[in-house]
Parts: structure tokens; C-alpha cells; sequence
């Protein structure tokens, strides 16, 4: 049986990025699906598996390891991707090993650190912070999973800026939970599983797909030139750290949006509570997968029109993608709002006390449906330093939020904090594109519904 091709296989990345972006996000919408199966079964497996309250304790932990990852990385994944998509577009695919290189060196260097710094201070954070000792060692099992998962993020930003976007989102995104699902559903069958046992098998789903990635990559890389002995590449070595700091504060806050309402919680309120939070969040993010499988195609597209300067581009592509989550992502998100307690006991007996959180949750996923892709227009159109900002203020709105809230309202309270801080986010992001780029695809969107219809009701008149 032939392989299938992915978006942009039959041709090269240059001519990739001249087209309209709609078939390439549907490609990239179809393999995020794979989430729905792999990811979602994960989520399933916990809550069946350890209950309601051993499930708020391992998400407590879970919560933790996926906000201080972000540290390993440092946004060199997203600024590996913006490279490699400039480079091509501008005719110098020489430079593309090279720094795929840098970059993986400099991710196993902060992922190191990282991985240190959780596995030493992991016993005083469970007592003195959470107040939960008996999480020390789950946390510390934690640690484990940072280099392979870091890396394979890097790996997964190189395949993406090939435009290998169907490669990149199986990395990045669902082969990891698959692996867990394909081997935890026997152990769960003979003798169930624990909190430590959980996150072990997390780290080694990590880094068996670090190692399809690496394989992939390695696959990918023959099509693109190699720099001819004694030959220096075109330009410099490209800087990072310093491109992917700010890409990394919009990571960061997606990682603190995600994470701390539930680390927040395990301090302020019961395991059950975690639990009840965390379940609700998982079910309002299959909004999210939706959003980042668009922004997955997005962003290396939006590099290469601003490397051509192509501002009309960028308002099109940035319209479709909002269009296209907008018309996938309404009805799952009316099914939250209308039946949310049928929803929630999917995971098992016990959960659907956190229907009013996912009614709340979901608000939060119109916002961010509406402004899709905005933080990572900025992101790949050198305002790194406006998206900086915009990032710091959705932080503090978050945060500020959950020290309000969460004690007050519990998972309630801590699903309005996250759901205000991604309007932030979006809305201001929005608003900076507008100023800085011309960009206005709400408005644009607007406009081409308005003249569908318009054109429906001149039909209709003429009948």
C-alpha cells in the first residue's frame, strides 16, 4: 500500500506556500482528529482508572510537569519553525540543517536544568506548597519526561517548517497518548494503575516519539540541499534564544492557561475538586485541538507571506483559519453548554459535578475560536516584543484571577479565571495585529458571510 501524502509533499515548501490555506488546515484538522481516540482515551483511562480523587492528585502533578516544560524549550521549538519556513521561502535551504542542530542542543541543555531543578526541589514543593507530601515521588517521576518530550517538540518545530505538518502534529500532539493508551489498557485490565505508575509510562511514551520523530526528520531532510563541504551557510547562526523568548511567553501563557487553574486548586481545594476541574477543562480543550491543528498550518505560512511581504495574504489566511474553527468548533461547543453533565460522565461515575466549570470553560473556547491564530501572527511576523506584552498582561490576568476566584469558587471560579485570560489573550492580540499589520479577519470574515448572503437574498428576490 502507497504511503499517503501529506499537505505539501507533492510539492515543494516554497510552492506550498503560495495557495489558499483551507486545504492544508483540513489535511491538518484531519490528522488532529487522531487526538480525539489517543488523547481523549488517555484522559478516559486516568479517570476510570484512579477515581475522582486520586485523578485530582495526578493532575496536580501532570499540571506541573506541563508548565514547567515550557522551561526546556524556551520557544526554540516555534522559533525553529519560523526559520526553517524563512529560510526556505528565501531560497537559502542550505542554512536548514545547521540550524536544526543549534537548536536541539540548546533544547537538551535547558531540559537538563529543567529536569533537575523539578526532580531536587520536588519533595519540598509537595509539603511546603501543596501540602500534599505523598506527591513528592510523583513528581520527581515527573522529571523524567522533560528531555524526550522537549526534544521531540524540537523535532516536531523542524517538521513543521518543512511544512511536513502532518508529521509535526503526530509528535507534537497525539502519538505520545496513543502510546500510553496501547499499553496502559492491558496493565489497567490485570492490575490498575497508580499516580507514579501513570507517569513513568507518560515518560516513556515521550521517548518512543522522540524517536519517530527523529526518524521522520531524518526521512524529510533528503529532499533539502546540503551546505557542499568547506561551504559556510548564507547567514550566521540563527539567535535563538533571543527569537524564541518572546515566541515562548505565548507558549508559556497557553502552558499557564492550561496548567496552574488545576496547581492552583491543589492548594487552595480538595483532590476531588482538581479532579473535577481538570476533567472539565480536558473535555472544553477539544476546542483547543481544533484551534492549534488550524494554527499548526497557520504559522509557517504567516512566515513566509511576511518574509514576501504579502500583507493581503496574511488577512486571507488569518480569515480562513478563524472561519474554519469558528464553523467546526461551534456545535461542539453548544454541546457543552446544553447537555454537560451527559458529557462529563463519559469519564466515569462521579464526574459530571463539574458541569457548571464546563459551561464556563466553554465561553473561554468561543474567544479563543473567534481570535484563532492571532498570538501566532505576531509571533511569526517579528512583533515578538507587542506579543512579550500582550503575553505579560494575560498572565497577570490569569493569575490575579485564580487568587481571586479559585478560593472563592472553587473549579467554577478557577474555569472563569482561564476562560477571562484567553479573551484577553486573543482579543488584544487581535487588536495589535490590526494596528501593526492591517489584519482585521473578523472583519474580513464578516464581510464574506455578509455578501454570501447578500447574494442568497438577490437569488431569492429574483425568483
Amino acid at each position: 500500500m502507497s504511503e499517503p501524502r501529506e499537505a505539501g509533499a507533492s510539492r515543494s515548501p516554497a510552492q506550498h506556500s503560495g495557495g489558499s490555506m483551507i486545504r492544508g488546515s483540513l489535511v491538518s484538522l484531519g490528522v488532529r482528529l487522531l487526538d480525539l481516540p489517543s488523547r481523549y482515551g488517555f484522559h478516559l483511562l486516568i479517570a476510570a482508572m484512579l477515581g475522582v480523587v486520586q485523578t485530582g492528585n495526578f493532575y496536580i502533578v501532570f499540571s506541573t510537569m506541563v508548565a514547567l516544560a515550557g522551561f526546556g524549550r524556551l520557544g526554540i521549538d516555534q522559533a525553529l519553525t519560523r526559520q526553517i519556513a524563512m529560510d526556505i521561502a528565501s531560497g537559502k535551504a542550505c542554512a536548514v540543517r545547521p540550524a536544526i542542530r543549534r537548536a536541539l542542543r540548546l533544547v537538551l541543555l535547558a531540559s537538563t536544568l529543567v529536569s533537575i531543578v523539578l526532580g531536587a526541589g520536588a519533595f519540598a514543593f509537595a509539603r511546603d506548597v501543596l501540602e500534599k507530601p505523598e506527591l513528592a515521588w510523583p513528581l520527581a517521576l515527573g522529571a523524567l519526561s522533560f528531555i524526550p518530550q522537549n526534544l521531540g517538540a524540537a523535532i516536531a518545530g523542524a517538521l513543521a517548517g518543512l511544512q511536513r505538518v502532518g508529521s509535526s502534529q503526530m509528535i507534537y500532539s497525539w502519538l505520545w497518548p496513543a502510546i500510553f493508551c496501547a499499553v496502559a489498557i492491558p496493565l489497567g485490565l490485570t492490575g490498575g494503575m497508580s499516580v507514579a505508575s501513570a507517569l513513568v509510562l507518560i515518560a516513556i511514551s515521550f521517548t518512543l516519539t522522540a524517536l519517530a520523530g527523529a526518524f521522520l526528520l531524518t526521512r524529510f531532510l533528503a529532499d533539502v540541499p546540503i551546505v557542499p563541504a568547506g561551504v559556510a551557510p548564507p547567514a550566521g547562526p540563527p539567535r535563538f534564544l533571543k527569537a524564541g523568548l518572546p515566541l515562548f511567553t505565548l507558549e508559556f501563557t497557553k502552558l499557564l492557561i492550561t496548567s496552574a487553574p488545576a496547581i492552583v486548586l491543589g492548594i487552595v481545594a480538595s483532590s476531588r475538586e482538581t479532579g473535577l476541574f481538570a476533567l472539565a477543562w480536558r473535555l472544553a480543550l477539544v476546542v483547543n485541538l481544533l484551534i492549534s491543528g488550524v494554527t499548526g498550518m497557520a504559522a509557517p505560512k504567516f512566515a513566509s507571506l511576511f518574509a514576501r511581504n504579502d500583507r493581503r495574504g496574511l488577512d486571507k489566511s488569518a480569515a480562513q483559519a478563524a472561519g474554519l474553527v469558528l464553523c467546526l468548533a461551534l456545535p461542539a461547543i453548544a454541546c457543552m453548554q446544553l447537555i454537560p453533565e451527559h458529557l462529563l460522565r463519559l469519564f466515569g461515575p462521579g464526574f459530571g459535578g463539574g458541569a457548571a466549570a464546563l459551561r464556563v470553560l466553554a465561553l473561554g473556547q468561543i474567544a479563543a475560536a473567534c481570535f484563532t491564530a492571532m498570538p501566532e501572527l505576531l509571533g511569526m511576523t517579528a512583533h515578538t516584543s507587542v506579543l512579550y506584552r500582550i503575553n505579560v498582561y494575560s498572565v497577570a490576568v490569569l493569575l490575579i484571577g485564580l487568587a481571586v476566584l479559585a478560593p472563592l469558587g472553587g473549579s467554577v471560579g478557577a474555569a472563569a479565571a482561564a476562560s477571562l485570560a484567553i479573551a484577553v489573550n486573543g482579543a488584544v492580540a487581535a487588536w495589535a495585529a490590526h494596528r501593526l499589520l492591517g489584519v482585521f479577519p473578523l472583519a474580513l470574515l464578516g464581510r464574506w458571510v455578509l455578501g454570501r448572503l447578500g447574494g442568497r437574498a438577490a437569488v431569492q428576490d429574483a425568483e
